[in-house]
Formats: C-alpha cells, structure tokens, sequence
C-alpha cells in the first residue's frame, strides 16, 4: 500500500466495491448475475492498468532495487489476472449451455501475447515469409485459435498460391467455432458439424496432401489434435493451462467445466514428467477447475495476501453475491466474505490515506463491521481538526454519538491545553459535555474580571439554544448582551436583564460585585431606570452577597477594604434610587 499505484488500485476498486454493493441491494434475478459480471470485469481492467503502469515504471526505473521491487508486483499482479479471469469463467459467467472454451481462449489471449507480437514484428519485415520466428508465430497463433491471423500470415508465404496452402487455408476458413454459431445451433449440432470438419482435415493428411511441406503438415496435425504434436509444442504454450485450452480447441470443443479436470490433470503430467515444478499458481487454478471454491480462497490468502488482502477480499465478495459460497458462518460467528473484507479493511486502517475507504468497507461486514470502525475511531490518533472533523463526519453519519462526544471532548482538551480557549468552548458545546463547558465558562467569566473586555465574542453572540446547556453559559451570553443593551441606549431592557441575571442566580458569587458596579450608573441616571420593586430586590442580593462573604473563614475570600467601600456607595446608590422611585411613582405624598 506504500506506492502510488497500489494506492490507485485501492482507490478505484473501492469505488466499483460500493457501487456493487447497492445494487446488489436493489437487483435480483438475471439483472444481478449481470452486474456481477460487469463489476468483474472492471476490477480486472483496473488491475491490467495498474500493471501497465507499474511496468512503465519498472522501465523507466534507474535504481535496481526499485526495478526489482516493480518487477515483483507485476508478477504478483498478473497471477492475480490469471486467476481472478480463470474463476470469473468457472464461477461468475457462467454461460447457459455450460460451454466455457470461447472464453478459455480470450483468457489465455489476454495473458499470453508472444504470438502476436510476432506476428507484428514479421508484418514489418521485408520478407515476412523469411523471418526466422514466421511458423513460430503461426503455431503460437494457432494455439489459442487465432484463425484469421493464421491466415494472413500463411497468405504471405512465397508458396501460397500452392494446393497444399490453398487446401489449408480451406480448411482453417470452414473450421467450426462455437462464437460463430452458438446462436443458430444447439452444442450437438456444432459438435456435429465440427466432427465433420475434423475428418475432412484427417482425411488429407492421411492422403499426404502436405508431405511437401513438413510445417503445413504438423499445422494440419494440430487442427486434426494430434497428441504427439501437441506435446512437441508444448514450449510453445509454456504452461499447463495454456496447453489445456489448446487442446480443447483440437479435441473437444464443446468441453464442459465439470470434465475439464480429467484433461487438466493430464495437461499439468506433460510439464511434470517434463521436469517442470508446480507451485502455488498452478495449484490455485486446479482447485478452480475441480471447483473447490474455498481451497482456491485458501491458497491464494496464503501466497497473495501478504501484506493485503485485496484480491481475496474482492474475489470472495463476488463470489458470496453469486451464491457460490456457502452461508455458514465460522468459529467466531462471522462468515468467510465477511473474514476477509475485516481483514482487507484492517490492513487500511494503519494508512495515513487509506483508513476512510477501510471504514466504507466495515460498513458492508454486517457481524463485526461497527465494532471494528468503533475500536478503531476510539484508537485512531487526533493529529488535527480536519483529520477530528473527518472522523466526526463518519461517526454522524453512522449515528455514532458516544464517538463523537469523545472525539469532541479530546479535541476541546487538546485546544485548552494550547490556551485556544474559543475552540475549546466549541468543541465541548458540540460534546454536550456539560462539566467541561461550565469551567471553560467559569474561566471566560475571570478572564473577563481582570480585563473588562469580552474574549470570542462571534461563539458568543451566534450560539443560539446551545447556550442553555450550561447555566454558567448561559449567564455569560446573557451578560453579553446586557452590555449589548447598554452600549445601544436601551437601558431599561438592559436594567431587567441584569437584575434577572441576579435573581437567577446564575452568576458566580465572586461575580456579583461586578453586576453591581454595572447596576451603579443606571442607579445615578437622572432619569428612573430600576423602579422601587427592582430596587428592592437588588437590595436583598447585596445583602446577601454581604452575609455570604462575612461569613467567610478563609481570609483570601473575604472582602478587602476597597471592595468594602465598592459596597457601601453602592448601598449608598440603592438608597437614594429606592427614594427617587418612590418619589416618582408616587407612592409618598408629601404635605
């Protein structure tokens, strides 16, 4: 997952794995089986292009290790498409009629392209006939059935017009294939006809009609399947299988998938017996040709996950949608689709840029998947707040509210700790953490009381019914727009919030001198602003806050001289506008 182009796969397979999902939610029948081909296929064709790209770099690389570490993924790459083309055959397109040797040959055409880059390179020679790889490319041509090309090439030849070329080109222009006629005969009338065909070629090479020609008449060999020659040009297909689909092609055409193992295994005997070693590979496909879906699973965890778990995770999800794997869930209540996919997302999860697929991935693991994204967003490192929002987004998104009240009360600490007092408040108002917004609150109240200024006035002035989950909160947003009131002329508004603010005792009491030292200019204003209700009232408060402080042991917290005085004048002020009150109300009339 360290370069870019695996990352890229990762990416783009993501996408194909989502889309998937939702419609396999919404289709059934044929309109399913479809999609499940069609999402096959393009997680193939992302593959193939990650390959191309990663042998352009392996190319264009001048450090060795590099080269190496290039070369080694391509190789781990095209295993993957031999084996995810050869199963998508066997498991996934299954054709109607059971007959899978059209698409056996496009499989060993995409993976083996010797023949026709020969064929290329003979095209642009001067004297293609003389090219000393010319029947080399027609054979590898012929192998995998490339008719028409075999053809041309043929046409070529300085001996082409002779009645040994011509019959052969008759006859590879009449040979039956099963592309050509699958819509207009049953496989019994193709096979019928292609029995012919095969005659008619056995009938002139036993008359000697290409003695003269040793290359036609092992070409004629072939198309009669002639084991000996196919054992000659063995080197040719250089694998077991390429051998295999060959040999269908000249022997038995309308081959089915649960016959082909007796073929494959005498197939896989020539390359032994040959001195060829089996290995991983080779044993994954024949677990596929003898339809042993877990082993092929199995195998191919084992020698292509090292490191990711991309292939089988994929592989096996497509499997599971086709209903070919069976429902049984494993020891720990999960089954094998689900297995794998944690496991896949596992591996992203410890990506600095891969995690937030890895989650989309949970999403789809119906046991295990919201424990997983759980432990993993209660482990996963808070570096940043675009890396808290993104994991909040998740979190919302999948209603998970303790994680995001934990994520918001770490990121609330970490902005305290770093004196960001403004962030901290938001964080913890978007935890509802209760405790954490009163002492933030409580703090913003004392920094207030040494300066007189108001800090975060834009949190404060836009927190709306936020504001009423902590009633030291609400108290300051509350003494903010007294002073808002005051400073815009509208003192009466201004004199009712503040004395509320008293009566509901919302303030910190160490606070309530500084209400008071606000209440002493609207209590000298000449005109009446706090009737004699409201004066009384604010009256009982200062008593209160006198009794409470004298009642103080602690010496720090009683009243000093000059606060002592603060309270006397304001005394003083209640007193004389409880007298202009009555006055004005007129409640003493005087003689």
């Amino acid at each position: 997952m360290h370069t870019s182009i695996t990352r890229k796969l990762v990416n783009e397979t993501h996408n194909v794995f989502v889309m998937l999902q939702g419609q396999v939610a919404s289709s059934t029948g044929s309109n399913l089986q479809s999609q499940m081909v069609m999402s096959s296929k393009q997680y193939r064709a992302i593959l193939k292009a990650c390959s191309m790209d990663l042998m352009h770099m392996a190319e264009t690389c001048e450090d060795e290790g590099e080269r190496e570490s290039f070369e080694d993924q391509i190789q781990i790459f095209e295993m993957i498409q031999l084996i995810w083309g050869f199963c998508q055959i066997l498991f996934i397109e299954v054709t109607p009629d059971g007959l899978l040797l059209n698409q056996l040959l496009d499989w060993i055409k995409w993976h083996f392209t010797d023949g026709k880059r020969l064929a290329v390179d003979i095209l642009h020679d001067e004297i293609p006939a003389e090219h000393p790889a010319y029947w080399e490319a027609i054979f590898r041509l012929l192998l995998q059935g490339e008719v028409d090309s075999v053809r041309k090439l043929l046409s070529l030849n300085t001996s082409n017009q002779n009645e040994a070329f011509l019959s052969v080109d008759e006859l590879l222009r009449k040979m039956p294939q099963w592309a050509h006629y699958h819509h207009a005969l049953s496989a019994a009338e193709f096979d019928m006809k292609w029995r012919h065909w095969r005659d008619e070629c056995q009938r002139r090479l036993e008359e000697g009609h290409y003695v003269a020609f040793p290359n036609l008449e092992t070409l004629v060999m072939v198309l009669c399947g002639d084991e000996n020659v196919f054992a000659e040009m063995k080197d040719m297909c250089g694998s077991w299988y390429h051998l295999l689909v060959s040999k269908m092609l000249y022997q038995n055409p309308t081959v089915r998938a649960p016959d082909l193992h007796h073929y494959a295994e005498a197939c896989m005997e020539e390359f032994t017996l040959s001195g060829t070693r089996m290995g991983e590979l080779d044993n994954i496909l024949l677990a596929a040709i003898q339809f042993d879906i877990h082993q092929v699973i199995k195998d191919s965890s084992a020698f292509l996950s090292t490191g990711s778990w991309w292939f089988v995770s994929h592989f096996t999800d497509l499997l599971h949608h086709c209903g070919q794997l069976d429902t049984q869930n494993l020891a720990y209540g999960s089954n094998l689709r689900e297995f794998l996919l944690l496991e896949y997302a596992s591996s992203l999860m410890s990506h600095k840029s891969l995690w937030q697929v890895g989650i989309d991935y949970l999403d789809y693991c119906s046991v295990f998947g919201r424990t997983y994204i759980t432990q993993f967003i209660n482990h996963m490192s808070l570096d940043n707040e675009k890396k808290a929002h993104k994991l909040l987004h998740i979190c919302e998104e999948r209603n998970m509210q303790e994680e995001v009240q934990t994520i918001c009360k770490v990121m609330g600490m970490k902005s305290l700790r770093r004196g960001k007092l403004g962030a901290a408040l938001s964080w913890f108002l978007r935890s509802r953490d209760v405790t954490a917004t009163s002492k933030l609150t409580e703090r913003l109240i004392m920094e207030y009381s040494k300066t007189g200024q108001f800090e975060y006035t834009d949190i404060l002035d836009n927190l709306g019914p936020a504001m009423f989950l902590s009633n030291r909160l609400t108290f300051l947003v509350k003494y903010r727009e007294f002073h808002k009131l005051y400073e815009s002329g509208e003192t009466n508004k201004a004199a009712s919030l503040l004395l509320s603010l008293l009566e509901a005792r919302l303030a910190p009491r160490t606070f309530w001198i500084t209400l008071f030292k606000d209440a002493t200019p609207l209590l000298e204003s000449k005109e009446v602003i706090f009737n004699s209700g409201q004066t009384y009232v604010l009256m009982h408060c200062l008593e209160e806050l006198r009794h409470e402080l004298d009642a103080k042991t602690d010496i720090s917290q009683k009243l000093t001289d000059m606060e002592k005085d603060k309270l006397d004048l304001l005394q003083l002020c209640l007193t004389r506008n409880l007298s202009k009150a009555i006055k004005a109300e007129g409640t003493v009339k005087t003689s």
